[in-house]
């Protein structure tokens, strides 16, 4: 079998759910990270596409998340799969817009518009994995960088305020479907449902198993620290943190086969 290779920008949600689904489906890979720009010029070569997460092999270019679980989880035995049958596959469908499309993004821009300020704290995150020469670009040319991520989310206080209501929606929803006391967000078994929220969440609770770099809850600013404590506080929150405990696994491999480590 040829290699597959994983490329990741090292912090972000996609990738990180990329790593999560790869592990799930016992895809052996490895992790090639790349920072900002170094990012692009790797995709298009490798992919012919700027986007990333892409994951590749001599038999298949894959640019967006989706299609890593379209075409996996048919071919996962029955137990393993992410996707249930009718009549819960429409509701698993709405889910992956709310959690991947909605709640990713709100999570990410209030979390870049607090913590993209805070240069010390964001080099490693940006570029922990990716070759020696882009982690001292990041250094060198920091501005560079986050004035990009800047860019891509359009970053502005009101945005950020928007965002972290939209999350506390989103929340707050998950809290009711957990309040009688079902295991999955569909109901007895783990699913792409449960495996998008969380990741997606994981700006908010901090994960200790989130297979990319973030920083420390000590190194986070108030406004990051008060968001962390209130969402781990609240039902959501505990079962994002117990979807990671239980189920994201493997990450010292992940790490070990990533560029630069």
């Amino acid at each position: 079998m040829s290699e597959v290779t994983l490329i990741t920008f090292p912090p972000s949600l996609d990738s990180e759910l990329s790593r999560f689904l790869l592990q799930h489906y016992a895809i052996d890979h490895r992790e090639e990270r790349h920072t900002l720009y170094f990012c692009f010029a790797a995709t298009l070569a490798r992919g012919f596409t700027i986007l990333f997460p892409l994951l590749s092999s001599d038999s298949y270019r894959m640019s967006r998340v989706r299609e890593i679980v379209d075409y996996f989880d048919p071919l996962s035995p029955p137990k393993k799969r992410l996707l249930p049958p009718d009549p819960e596959r429409a509701k698993a469908e709405e889910d992956w817009t709310l959690f991947n499309d909605t709640l990713a993004f709100a999570t990410a821009i209030f979390a870049y518009y607090h913590l993209l300020p805070h240069k010390p704290i964001m080099v490693r995150p940006l570029s922990e994995g990716a070759p020696a020469y882009e982690i001292r670009a990041v250094q060198k040319a920091y501005p560079l960088f986050s004035g990009l991520l800047r860019l891509l989310l359009r970053l502005t206080a009101s945005r950020a305020r928007e965002s972290m209501a939209t999350a506390e929606r989103v929340l707050s929803t998950v809290d009711q479907r957990i309040a009688d006391g079902r295991p999955y967000l569909l109901g007895d078994r783990f699913s792409l449902s449960d495996m998008a929220f969380a990741v997606a969440a994981a700006p908010l609770v901090l994960p200790d198993s989130y297979g990319g770099p973030l920083p420390t809850f000590d190194q986070m600013p108030d406004v990051m620290q008060s968001a962390i404590r209130a969402t781990r506080q609240r039902p959501a929150g505990q079962f994002a943190l117990r979807i990671y405990r239980e189920h994201r696994t493997g990450n010292d491999i992940a790490i070990r086969k990533a560029v630069g480590t």
